[in-house]
């Protein structure tokens, strides 16, 4: 062992000098605003809370009296009035400015009006302006001429701290912690330690994260003494807190301060960073192990008190409650808190002199709760209390933290597209843009996706299978062009790895190794691991379910998830035989020569007459039975002479058939209700691309024209028509629809969304961290919502005031979530990964119980009741008990659709299907038989025949396949008229009343016109139109009589007022 592990004290003393450089980098545009925001602003009649980072417009400002007046209150939000005097303000009139008068919406924004007023609130920290102008409304800024200078001296403030802090830590180092690393060195269990250490300082970064979230926790505690005194008992003694509580306004000043002051506790938290990285690995493991994020608060709060009011705390490691460590460790943290004191003690209030116009500079938007009448309670020996009318009111607070700590993982990320078997780029199934049934809009070629089996479990598998033109080259087990849940392929490429997937997507990674562990690609949202066993490879890619596959020797051996739950895959005869849980449920599959032929959903038999059988097969011929027995088939396939499929049955015998070219491209495809489709194709083999797609029941034809760009024209049998254009990653950029709306996408290099602009021009924007993860959607007007991470899952939302926290466990499932009313809700889960217990903030529960296969069979709701489920083999619902004791029974088909209910007494209701899976006949409980008919081999219902006979009939004449018309038992008729885009635009009624529709490119309503009846065409129409901002809300509602009502939304898009010109609303939220 030699010291070459100790730390490197020049380095990390450096760095700790230069903390806040960096700080002030990150945070250099909220300069003149970093903790502006913590404040809230009232004057006159209307107001409104925005955040520092808020785009949207500010709807209502500070409003002069009608004689020509206005009261000012600058003061911390506390529990007795502080306030905070000697601030310069600067009052901006302002008047409204149509943002965009089009006939798409209408929004407005604020514009200066005249000349701007300035004045000073003095000691006191209430002003009362004069010589305003009446009614006019103005934006109020405090502190308003800060300066560069200003910032540069309230930084350079911070380094003769940190210049003290650095040499104490020199000193330590020299004086206590390097003879310890020396006798540390010596150990023979050196290394073990160290990777505890580093284990214990992860955690305590973790920690941090946490902590910085609770400094609003040790500002409310700060300035709401009375109701935190329990708290802060364990800090002072009742002198002490008596000083606390007699303490005047100008003391609580500077301790509030120092409380808001976030760029100084970071230099705290930097300094106890560094202190722990010089301890030797046996006591920083002691040390940091015990550190919960109370602890460092409990910290925090003593300095914070020290420093700003000059209390003499001592707290020590012995007070620190859940602190049980050595005496070696007890001395060194003891030291290391006194230094922390008696810097704060020296330094704070010299600083908070220089801090103070930086962090109380502000532009002043207000809040309407704090308009009228102010009572205020002074601190005692500060004066009277007071009461104030028609006041406006501007009060600090801390609602939340405005910088973060953030956890920053390196990710090995070698960013290349998948490609299909063309060598085209190739995004997974479900997320290419499609049409029809389906054909790629990137490329041309079929995308049919069809699931045939499900193989339920803790980790449920799905067996599908996927016809991509680009792989007809490719023959498979079943055919040419398919593949199947299972067709996955790994191997050697000169020095990289190539990977088909189960969609015939080929996408490469370097190899990895010791060095190079986890890579990722980015573009093919994928990523290879090494395994826990020599030889073992895992990959995975995003999706709705997070699945990691196991290649044994670049086989695929296994399919497991974050829970460890696992999917075993046998061959036989080097084929795919099998797909198992440990439940000892699986897929077999069976083949016909070298063609799959069907799939099988198995158990593993342990019945004494299966063993008795089992026995005497060996006596008669040593051979024993296969445990695995079949309990159905779940598909069954066929195929011509060529090789290819051209038949897959379900269990009732319902089967699809397909037809091709000698090249292996589809031609045809016929469900099995009737329905077909058919393609025409340009080029042929792998490179073919569809130019036409039609079917047999004649409403859908589409024709596809294709350029060398990236961009196809998709012309409808209606007329209309689409245009698509991808980039050379195949991500969508523009989409234009039949009634010309244009949508774009924009990506980065990584292929992530960052930006898309929808018809009207409003731009959404999204950011991302060095991860890839999102953490910030920011809309065209409204707040932004802003998401922090830990170990990759979301741990913090934020948006406006509102933030939501999450804990997780090691998989990433939620096990606390915080709302931003501070209610909390626990989730607990079994070792697979279950939910098994739900507490609500009221302390109530709801308790889930799962049977061995990840069946629900129980559950206790929060009043008490208990509910409790049976399934059949193949893991479907057969009982249901309700909490009085009463069941209901399900019977299933042999397809797994719902054929009966048995309810608890003892009558039943059935139902019957056709090959759609559509419902066909449905019986209730009286015996009354509702039947469905499908005309024109449709999955739609043409006619609906009632138990008494009568009937309505539906159409569906639509290039969409929308519902056109309606004919009741009357012969009475209902019409429906569709724009291109699928909107509706006119309905004529029953009784002939038709009704008329307009719509923004956004597909938002514009105008609704109500027409007469037929016989009193003197009668004008009823138009009533709708004026909204680039959001889609409405703001203005104008009723055919000319009567407007109009809608007013706060900056998170909630809605504040509705004003009709009569009764006026307004609805006012706590966050």
């Amino acid at each position: 062992m030699t010291d070459s592990i100790q730390p490197d004290v020049p380095t990390l003393l450096l760095q700790l000098r230069d903390c806040l450089a960096e700080y002030r980098l990150q945070t250099s545009k909220w300069y003149g605003g970093l903790l502006a925001a913590e404040q809230k602003f009232s004057a006159g009649d209307s107001a409104i809370t925005r955040n520092i980072e808020s785009k949207g417009p500010a709807i209502h400002y500070a409003q002069c009296k009608k004689d020509g007046t206005l009261t000012l209150i600058h003061a911390f939000e506390s529990a007795h009035f502080v306030p905070i005097g000697n601030t310069p303000v600067r009052l901006t009139p302002l008047r409204s400015k149509p943002l965009r008068p089009d006939n798409y919406g209408f929004a407005t924004t604020l514009d200066t009006d005249g000349e701007e007023l300035h004045t000073h609130i003095d000691d006191s920290g209430i002003k009362l302006l004069e010589g305003c102008k009446p009614d006019q409304r103005y934006r109020v800024t405090f502190y308003p001429q800060t300066t560069p200078q200003q910032i540069d001296a309230y930084f350079d403030s911070y380094q003769g701290l940190l210049n003290e802090l650095g040499d104490w830590l020199s000193q330590q180092w020299n004086n206590e912690f390097h003879p310890l690393w020396r006798a540390y060195d010596n150990a023979t269990n050196a290394e073990q330690l160290l990777l505890h250490a580093q284990s214990a300082l992860k955690g305590f970064g973790d920690t941090l994260i946490g902590l910085w979230d609770s400094l609003v926790k040790l500002f409310d505690l700060i300035t709401h003494p009375k109701k935190n005194l329990e708290k802060l008992a364990e800090f002072l003694n009742p002198e002490q807190l008596d000083s606390l509580l007699q303490a005047s306004g100008q003391s609580l000043q500077a301790l509030y301060l120092i409380a808001s002051d976030e760029p100084l506790l970071w230099a705290y938290f930097s300094t106890f960073q560094a202190w722990l990285q010089l301890l030797p690995p046996h006591l920083c493991t002691e040390i940091v192990t015990r550190l919960t994020s109370e602890v460092l608060i409990d910290i925090l709060i003593g300095v914070v008190l020290t420093g700003g009011l000059g209390l003499a705390v001592k707290y020590t490691a012995k007070a620190l409650p859940t602190m049980t460590v050595t005496a070696k460790a007890t001395h060194l943290l003891d030291s290391f808190i006194d230094l922390l004191l008696r810097t704060s003690k020296a330094r704070s209030t010299q600083h908070t002199q220089i801090s103070k116009p930086i962090l109380l500079h502000a532009d002043a938007p207000l809040n309407t709760g704090t308009k009228g009448k102010v009572d205020l309670t002074r601190q005692p020996g500060d004066g009277p209390d007071q009461s104030l009318l028609d006041t406006t009111l501007m009060v600090r607070g801390k609602p939340q933290t405005y910088t973060e700590i953030v956890q920053v993982q390196h990710v090995d990320d070698v960013p290349a597209q998948s490609k299909n078997l063309n060598d085209q780029p190739a995004e997974p199934a479900d997320k290419t843009c499609t049409q029809g049934c389906p054909v790629s809009m990137v490329t041309g070629e079929e995308l049919l996706t069809l699931t045939d089996a499900v193989l339920d479990g803790v980790l449920p598998f799905e067996w599908t299978r996927l016809y991509r033109t680009s792989a007809v080259e490719n023959p498979s087990s079943l055919g040419f062009g398919w593949s199947h849940s299972l067709n996955h392929r790994l191997q050697e490429d000169g020095n990289e790895l190539l990977w088909t997937d189960h969609e015939n997507r080929q996408t490469r990674f370097p190899i990895p190794t010791a060095q190079r562990p986890a890579i990722t690609n980015s573009l093919a949202r994928a990523a290879i691991y090494l395994g826990e066993k020599d030889g073992e490879l895992v990959l995975a890619q995003s999706g709705k379910t997070q699945r990691f596959y196991h290649f044994k020797h670049f086989k695929l051996t296994a399919i497991s998830d974050a829970y460890g739950n696992r999917l075993t895959i046998t061959y036989r005869d080097g084929r795919l035989h099998r797909i198992e849980n440990k439940f000892e449920r699986a897929l077999m599959l069976r083949y016909h020569n070298d063609r799959l032929c069907a799939v099988d959903y198995q158990y593993y038999d342990h019945s004494r007459e299966f063993i008795e059988r089992s026995d005497e097969h060996y006596a008669r011929h040593r051979v024993r039975l296969e445990r695995w027995t079949t309990l159905h088939t779940a598909v069954t396939y066929t195929y011509n002479d060529a090789g290819q499929l051209i038949g897959a049955a379900n269990p009732l015998q319902e089967t699809e058939h397909y037809r091709y070219d000698a090249d292996h491209v589809i031609q045809e495809r016929q469900l099995a209700g009737g329905a077909t489709f058919y393609w025409e194709w340009q080029h042929r083999g792998k490179q073919a691309r569809c130019i036409r797609h039609w079917n047999n029941f004649g409403q859908m034809h589409a024709r596809y024209e294709w350029d060398d760009a990236g961009t196809v024209t998709v012309h409808h049998q209606d007329g209309s028509r689409q245009i698509y254009e991808h980039d050379s990653n195949a991500r969508l950029v523009s989409q234009t629809d039949p009634d010309g709306a244009n949508h774009q996408k924009t990506y980065d290099e990584q292929g992530r969304l960052i930006a898309e602009k929808d018809p009207l021009g409003a731009v959404t924007e999204y950011q991302y961290n060095e991860s890839g993860h999102l953490t910030a959607l920011i809309p065209p007007e409204d707040e932004p919502t802003y998401y922090s991470y830990l170990d990759g899952h979301v741990r913090k939302i934020r948006r406006g005031m509102a933030q939501w926290y999450y804990e997780r466990n090691a998989q990433g499932d939620i096990t606390r979530q915080t709302d931003p009313d501070g209610h909390i809700t626990r989730y607990t889960y079994s070792p697979q990964g279950k939910i098994t217990l739900i507490q609500h903030p009221d302390d109530s529960y709801h308790q889930l119980t799962w049977n061995t296969h990840g069946q629900l069979t129980g559950e206790r709701l929060p009043d008490g009741t208990q509910r409790h489920y049976a399934y059949d083999a193949q893991g479907r619902k057969t009982t249901q008990q309700e909490p009085d004791g009463t069941q209901t029974h399900y019977k299933w088909d042999a397809a797994g659709r719902l054929s009966q209910i048995t309810l608890p007494g003892g009558k039943t209701r059935a139902w019957s299907y056709n090959a759609y899976g559509k419902v066909t006949a449905e019986r209730d409980e009286r015996g009354h038989i509702t039947r469905y008919e499908y005309a024109d081999h449709l999955h739609l219902v043409s006619r609906r025949i009632n138990p008494d006979g009568s009937q309505l009939n539906y159409r569906y004449d639509n290039a969409r396949l929308l519902l056109t018309g309606i004919e009741n038992e009357h012969n009475e008729h209902y019409q429906l008229h569709y724009h291109p885009n699928g909107l509706l635009r006119q309905e004529i009624g029953f009784d002939g009343s038709k009704t008329a529709y307009a719509y923004d490119l956004n597909g938002h309503l514009l105008e609704k016109t109500e027409y007469p009846d037929t016989l009193s065409s003197d009668t004008p129409p009823l138009k009533t139109a709708y004026q909204r901002d680039s959001a889609g809300r409405l703001l203005v509602k104008t009723l055919p009589d000319g009567s407007e009502i109009t809608y007013t939304y706060d900056s998170l898009g909630r809605l504040t007022a509705v004003d009709d010109g009569q009764w006026p609303l307004a609805y006012e939220y706590d966050l």
